[in-house]
């Protein structure tokens, strides 16, 4: 039954979202065009929850989520945090393949791009970033976390009424310090 779900009817289903992301703002964004790609964003974050296998291939092979992502930029917040949700729980599963998906198509820049654009406000976007880069620290995710200082640090320099950017700076500083002191034990080992 997935296997024509997602043969047969998905297209059908993000179709008006591929329609809508073309650009790097949503082509429109009026309120019904809004909630209607609310609703797909809610369906496609059930399926990533639960439909592992087919809905991977689904998302690699349409390259989906830098396509969701593209509604960050939209002026109805519920919208933008639909999109923010889905990357959220996609990055709960701590599923490698997604995370190499992620670094490898640099699909953070339109998350920290959003949160740069919309400033120092406190609302409920900013804090959800927050929380999102949180989880990675937390969780101790090396392969984000690297991605994420190495590429977009200085972005988060001047962010100092949450301490989120300088801890996960930190946690990155310590994983390159063990690397470090694993690598001398492992060139005693190389041939000469």
């Amino acid at each position: 039954f997935l296997s024509f779900f997602y043969k047969h009817c998905m297209h059908v289903l993000t179709a008006p979202l591929f329609a809508n992301t073309v650009d790097e703002k949503p082509s429109k964004d009026d309120f019904q065009t809004a909630q209607l790609l609310s609703l797909i964003l809610e369906l496609l974050t059930f399926c990533i929850e639960h439909h592992t296998y087919h809905v991977k291939n689904y998302i690699m092979t349409k390259d989906l989520v830098r396509r969701i992502l593209v509604l960050l930029s939209s002026r109805h917040a519920f919208l933008a945090l639909a999109a923010l949700r889905l990357l959220r729980r996609m990055i709960g599963l701590k599923d490698e393949f997604y995370n190499r998906y992620l670094v490898k198509g640099n699909l953070f820049e339109p998350v920290v791009r959003a949160f740069i654009h919309n400033g120092h406000k406190y609302n409920l976007f900013n804090s959800a970033v927050i929380e999102l880069f949180e989880f990675i620290r937390t969780e101790d995710v090396k392969s984000l976390t690297g991605h994420i200082v190495e590429q977009h640090y200085h972005d988060f320099e001047g962010v100092n009424y949450v301490k989120t950017f300088k801890n996960l700076k930190q946690r990155y500083d310590q994983q390159q310090e063990r690397l470090k002191e694993k690598q001398p034990s492992l060139d005693k080992y190389a041939l000469p």
